[in-house]
Order: structure tokens, then C-alpha cells, then sequence
């Protein structure tokens, strides 16, 4: 890791941009927690979007959020708009007056169009010292240290080291805040183990909007629920209301249907983090659901093909590691509670590889993903189950 900066900084207001979707808003809350607990004197403001304020809402790390829609300016012709030039401007005028000391860049310099958007928001906060990650488009950054690429190093890993240019010192998980109402709500939905007599298993085949690549079979999710049904589980399918029609397919393919609790769709993101926190798994495609039972303390089990756990796994406190492998070259990986599967082939990850986006979009064949069978979750849930229970 190589660094350049400035001598060292005690600044009084910090802007920290993450325009982040869930899962990725989730990762850098441990670089805001370490913030806060290095400088709590500090006044800490966060500019994010309507998905990472609903992830960091709560989190006693910072002082203020500010929304910005990022996706009003995901292309320069975006600038031609009138209502953007205005919103634009507002923003502008609204971290100007914060009077930041420091501006903390939460995000890998992916695209030009990306970095002059970051580079913007970043003169625009008027801070003297300016921290990111520089890949060779760091231009506007005083302060940076290398960012050597996507699974290098994990995510959450990459943010501590960058807070730890103003001194951050702590390394806090993943967290997310459940409210007690939540938590009253989800003890309603999800009856006590005592009551059922074996785990309750939350089950996620969706992926989120971004790269439907990342989805397992719905029929080997479909088989594997019926495996753990069949032992004795409580299968607890969750998910956004957008994917509906693939929860109802991972159930029509089911030949057992008596354990399943379905609450896709039919809670709040506070209620959903309090139903995983009621489960003693979750298995689940990479998606910012599975960072979110990473947040709230249950131990992930996640299946990767396209996109590669060392950089988006959720993060246990320590850096993804190999620990075993199954047949066709699906490796094993452990990140402290949490285990992942990822095939190992030479093609994946082609979703964020180096430094680029790569293809969101996966191939036709999902190779990796088929790689992946039933037998290789199964054996993992069954071994997890052991150790948790003594």
C-alpha cells in the first residue's frame, strides 16, 4: 500500500460522498464507524442517495445526511437538463456552507465521467484536503492512497485504510441499526426456534436490480430448500417485491412447501433487517440483502459466479480467504462467520475486474453459477449448523 499526503489533519467538519446502493452503503459503515470513534468531536456530513441513507439511517457515525440523485447525472448529456443545472447548483450552494476541512471520496475512480463527477462534488465542498483511492485518475485528490483494483483487497478494507489517513484506528463490522419497533414486528413474523424445532433459514434468490447475473439456478435454490425442509428447516424467503415472479418460480419448482415462510416483498428494509437478525442463516446470491444479515449479526452463506467475494463478500472483519474446495473448481472461502462459494474459472470475476466495470451483464451461459450445485450449499449450511450449535 502506498500513500501520498499532507501532514496529518484534525479537521472540525468532514464530507464524506458514498453514492452508494445498499449493499455498498453497508460496507462503508465501518470506516464511518472508526471515523467517528478516532474524531468525535468532529462534525461528520455524508452526501448519499435515497438507498444508502435508508442503509446508514440510525448509525451513530455521523451528524448529517444530505440525498443526492446520482442517477440524474450518469451521463454528461444529463448536464443539458435545466432541472439538473438547478439541482446542481443547489447542491453546490449547500456544501459550500458546510465549510468542510476534509473531503473523503468513498468510491473507486471507475470511469472519467465518474471520477469528474466525484472530482466536482469534492472542489464544490471547498475542503482543503481531499482522500480517495487513486488509480492513476486521482487528479483532484491532496491525499490518496493506491488502489490496486477490485479483490485486491476487500471493500470495507479498502475504506478503513482510507480513514485511516485522518487516523481512524478502529475496525467495526458491517452494521446496521434495528429499530425495537422492527424488531417487535419481525418476533410476529418469525416464531421463536423453540416453536418450529429446527433453524430458520432465510433464502434470497434474487440479486437486486444491478447485474441479474449473479443469480443461482431457481430450481437449485428450489431443490436445496426442500433438502433442508426434509432436515428439519424453516425456510424464510426473502427479497424485494420487484422479484416476485422469481421467488414464486423458486417455489413452484419446490416438492415440499411446508416449511416455507414467503416475506418477499412484504416488509420494510428496517423489518427485513430485523427478520434475518431472527435467522440462524442466510444463503443467498451476492446482493446487498446478503450484506444486510451480515450487518445485523447472521452468518452469511453466499454464492458467487461473476463478481468475486474478496472484493464483495460480506465482510467478517478480515480479509476472504480460500479454505477448501469442491468438484469443477468451486472454491470455498471464509471471511470470520461467513462462508461463500465462488467458481474459480478463468473468466470470472467479469463484473468489476482491475479497475473496470467489466460486463454487468454476465455471459449467456452463467458457466460460473452452474458450476455451483446443490450437494456444495447443503454440505456448507450442514457444517455451519454444527459449529454454531457446539
Amino acid at each position: 500500500m502506498s500513500a501520498a499526503l499532507q501532514q496529518p489533519l484534525t479537521p472540525r467538519h468532514i464530507l464524506v460522498v458514498t453514492l452508494a446502493d445498499l449493499g455498498d452503503a453497508l460496507l462503508t459503515t465501518p470506516a464511518l464507524l472508526s471515523l467517528r470513534h478516532t474524531l468525535p468531536e468532529a462534525r461528520i456530513t455524508v452526501l448519499t442517495t435515497r438507498a444508502g441513507a435508508a442503509a446508514l439511517h440510525g448509525l451513530p457515525a455521523y451528524d448529517e445526511l444530505i440525498l443526492f440523485e446520482k442517477h440524474q447525472f450518469d451521463s454528461p448529456w444529463s448536464l443539458l437538463r435545466p432541472a439538473n443545472l438547478r439541482a446542481a447548483w443547489q447542491l453546490w450552494r449547500r456544501l459550500r456552507l458546510r465549510q468542510s476541512d476534509a473531503c473523503v471520496i468513498f468510491h473507486h475512480l471507475t470511469t472519467w465521467f465518474g471520477t469528474l463527477k466525484y472530482a466536482a462534488l469534492a472542489f464544490a465542498s471547498g475542503a482543503p484536503r481531499r482522500y480517495g483511492r487513486d488509480n492513476g485518475r486521482g487528479f483532484f485528490l491532496t491525499d490518496r492512497i493506491r488502489d490496486d483494483g477490485f479483490g485486491a483487497r476487500h471493500q470495507a478494507s479498502y475504506w478503513l485504510d482510507l480513514v485511516g489517513l485522518l487516523d481512524g484506528n478502529a475496525t467495526p463490522l458491517p452494521t446496521f441499526i434495528v429499530h425495537p419497533a422492527d424488531m417487535a414486528y419481525a418476533a410476529i413474523l418469525v416464531p421463536p426456534r423453540d416453536d418450529v424445532g429446527g433453524p430458520s433459514i432465510a433464502l434470497h434468490p434474487g440479486s437486486g436490480a444491478f447485474a441479474p447475473a449473479r443469480r443461482w439456478l431457481p430450481s437449485r435454490f428450489a431443490a436445496l430448500a426442500d433438502a433442508l425442509i426434509a432436515e428439519g428447516a424453516r425456510i424464510v424467503l426473502v427479497g424485494g417485491p420487484e422479484e416476485a415472479a422469481l421467488r414464486a418460480s423458486v417455489v413452484d419448482a419446490m416438492q415440499r412447501q411446508e416449511g416455507v415462510l414467503d416475506l418477499g416483498g412484504k416488509t420494510s428494509l428496517g423489518e427485513l433487517a430485523a427478520v434475518l437478525q431472527r435467522c440462524d442463516l442466510f444463503v443467498g446470491n451476492d446482493s446487498g440483502v446478503a450484506h444486510l444479515a451480515s450487518s445485523v449479526g447472521t452468518p452469511v452463506i453466499a454464492l458467487f459466479g461473476p463478481t468475486d467475494p474478496r472484493a464483495w463478500g460480506p465482510f467478517g472483519g478480515e480479509e476472504w480467504q480460500v479454505t477448501g474446495e469442491f468438484a469443477d473448481g468451486v472454491a470455498v472461502l471464509r471471511s470470520g462467520p461467513h462462508r461463500a462459494l465462488k467458481s474459480e474459472i478463468a473468466c470470472s470475476p467479469c463484473i468489476y475486474r482491475g479497475h473496470s466495470l467489466g460486463s454487468p451483464n454476465g455471459c449467456p451461459d452463467r458457466t460460473c453459477l452452474r458450476r455451483i450445485d446443490v450437494a456444495q450449499p447443503l454440505a456448507l449450511i450442514r457444517e455451519r449448523l454444527q459449529e454454531m450449535n457446539g
